[in-house]
């Protein structure tokens, strides 16, 4: 972990182009401490509240620094799917809500209720990154989205089976089990 960790945070200075003195200024932590924290031979273990200041200071996560990003993607990649999910969801639920209402101005064009693509593309962004936000800000677990992933997978089956019982009610039994119905 010593190693990885100094090695981070070289990486992050160099691809930065900070100093070790601009290092030392984002984080209070003098520059001839940041100095043994960095060695590539018998670095020093930063405490807990010197990886804080470091987080913080640096921008970047504690996990990152700690684990490298073999600690956090998983994690991640299941936050983003949630909440890009959750935002997805906001703006089906918009449109179907706006065609339920009659709204004859649904699609007008290139726009859809009057924003491009692109401008939904942005605002669902920013959905999905408040979501993320209030997520990780809550210390959600991994072990909480592995649970909600797999509720989804099976949401996702579900569906599925329904849709296909739907558009082919006459399946055959050798379809219904290569579909795993």
């Amino acid at each position: 972990m010593i190693t990885g960790l100094s090695f981070r945070l070289r990486e992050l200075r160099d691809r930065n182009a900070w100093t070790v003195a601009d290092m030392a200024e984002r984080t209070g932590i003098p520059k001839r401490t940041l100095d043994k924290y960095m060695l590539r031979d018998g670095a020093s273990l930063p405490g807990f509240d010197a990886l804080c200041a470091l987080s913080k200071g640096l921008g970047v996560s504690l996990d990152w620094l700690v684990f490298g990003s073999e600690g956090t993607s998983e994690a991640v990649g299941l936050i983003v799917n949630r909440s890009s999910g959750y935002a997805v969801r906001l703006f089906a639920e918009t449109i179907l809500r706006e065609h339920a209402a009659g709204n004859a101005k649904l699609i007008q064009g290139e726009r859809i209720l009057n924003m491009t693509p692109e401008d939904w593309a942005i605002k669902l962004g920013e959905i999905a990154q408040e979501d993320a936000v209030k997520m990780t800000a809550s210390g959600i677990t991994l072990a909480e989205l592995l649970f909600w992933e797999q509720a989804q997978s099976q949401r996702a089956h579900e569906l599925f089976r329904d849709m296909i019982e739907h558009l082919a009610p006459d399946l055959n039994e050798d379809a219904r089990k290569i579909l795993k119905l």
